[in-house]
């Protein structure tokens, strides 16, 4: 008997959720439905599963995922979307303190689907429907979830089915004192996590830094490897929190330069952001983020990866998640990019998700998309080959016309 309690003690010590994927349904500036799955949507073989972590059977998760589309496509608010329905679920943040305050638009009501496993093999499906108060505040109309236990032998098709009789909880039914407790754009995932002691992943969410040049690391001594790599004379860089208040810190800068007698030091940014390329900054704040989701086992979200960096940094960034002896804790870094030319670093093309917009935004993945195997990725994206993932020639040309116009007319 004790053993068992043991037993028993042990497996909800270590119960995991993991991410598998969302459906976006009636969003105004989406396809009617839109999927984002990080799953495994193509054979796995043995040569080919070092960017895969594998759950259970034939069901994997991609440690990569790459949204690569022209500008204005999308791309940020599909992570955004993602973010923010995470942060909801896993972090029991309200609607306005999530992503989710920045991309919930329109009048009419926005659809979530989330699906998530777990490692006492269960399926989870939370299904939330959000809808605008009077005021024009977003709020949670009705939530329900779904669960499911599996074997290592369900079929992929199977995997995401849920049957009436396996909704568990449904927010308009567990009770009044529950509903007092929880605002009404408050997710009632929370009791998931915790009737199954489940740990969660970490979301690390960097957009912040997309268009920011910020510096941040958590630790305060920036280790010399990273500022050997991206700036080989920079002698040390320290970041020094500073108490304020109770709740207030300031960052205090200690800077020196290989062969400068001088240390440079300041409680501003601007001054040290000087002395500084805007890529080191962006390389060291987010190295120091990668290393937080490859320790945590989290999922990072970078928007246009490629910013201020070389194809050699980005790369670098990537492999951390593919090299098994990195990426012990199976993190996941889902990211935006118009690098074409890095979808041919990537194996698989479930890995790759490929953002167009007409009248509204689209998501197909490069898998589902009938490519010949022997063509090449970049190629295929460049060309223009799935239709929309380049400026229409039209436009092209009358933009080249226009330019021509106005530089002939200030001659």
């Amino acid at each position: 008997m004790v053993l068992k309690i043991m037993e028993d003690f042990i497996m909800k010590e270590h119960n995991r959720l993991t991410f598998l994927g969302i459906t976006i349904k009636r969003h105004p500036l989406f396809d009617e439905k839109v999927d984002f799955f990080v799953t495994n949507e193509q054979r796995v073989y043995q040569d080919n599963n070092k960017q895969l972590t594998n759950l259970l059977g034939t069901l994997w998760v991609n440690n990569l995922i790459a949204l690569v589309g022209r500008n204005a496509t999308g791309k940020t608010t599909i992570l955004k979307m993602v973010i923010g329905a995470l942060s909801i679920l896993l972090q029991d943040k309200s609607i306005s303190q999530t992503r989710l305050n920045d991309v919930l638009v329109g009048k009419d009501p926005i659809e979530i689907i989330t699906y998530f496993y777990g490692n006492d093999m269960k399926v989870f499906r939370d299904k939330i429907t959000f809808i605008r108060g009077d005021e024009g505040e977003w709020k949670i109309d009705s939530e329900r979830i779904y669960s499911k236990s599996i074997s290592s032998r369900i079929a992929r098709k199977d995997l995401l089915v849920f049957k009436d009789d396996s909704l568990i909880y449904d927010r308009n039914e567990i009770g009044d004192v529950a509903l007092n407790v929880l605002a009404d754009d408050d997710s009632i995932f929370r009791i998931v996590r915790k009737s199954g002691e489940y740990q969660t992943q970490d979301i690390v969410d960097t957009l912040i830094f997309t268009n920011m040049n910020a510096l941040f690391y958590e630790g305060g001594d920036v280790p010399s490897e990273i500022l050997e790599y991206l700036d080989p004379t920079i002698e040390y860089l320290k970041i020094e929190n500073k108490r304020i208040d109770t709740h207030k810190f300031q960052a205090f800068y200690r800077l020196k330069f290989k062969g400068g007698s001088n240390e440079i030091t300041d409680t501003n940014f601007a001054t040290i952001e000087k002395y500084l390329s805007s890529g080191t900054a962006k390389g060291v704040t987010l190295y120091g983020n990668i290393v937080k989701a490859l320790k945590k086992g989290g999922i990072i979200f970078i928007d246009e990866l490629e910013n201020h960096f070389n194809h050699t940094i980005v790369r670098t960034f990537i492999e951390y998640f593919v090299n098994k002896k990195i990426n012990k804790n199976h993190a996941t870094l889902i990211f935006s990019t118009h690098y074409s030319e890095i979808l041919e670093d990537f194996d698989r093309g479930d890995e790759i998700y490929i953002a167009k917009r007409d009248n509204k935004i689209h998501l197909q993945r490069y898998s589902s998309a009938n490519v010949r195997n022997e063509l090449n990725k970049a190629d295929v994206f460049d060309s223009d080959y799935l239709g929309g993932t380049v400026p229409k020639y039209d436009s092209y040309m009358n933009l080249r016309k226009a330019t021509e116009k106005v530089i002939n007319n200030e001659q």
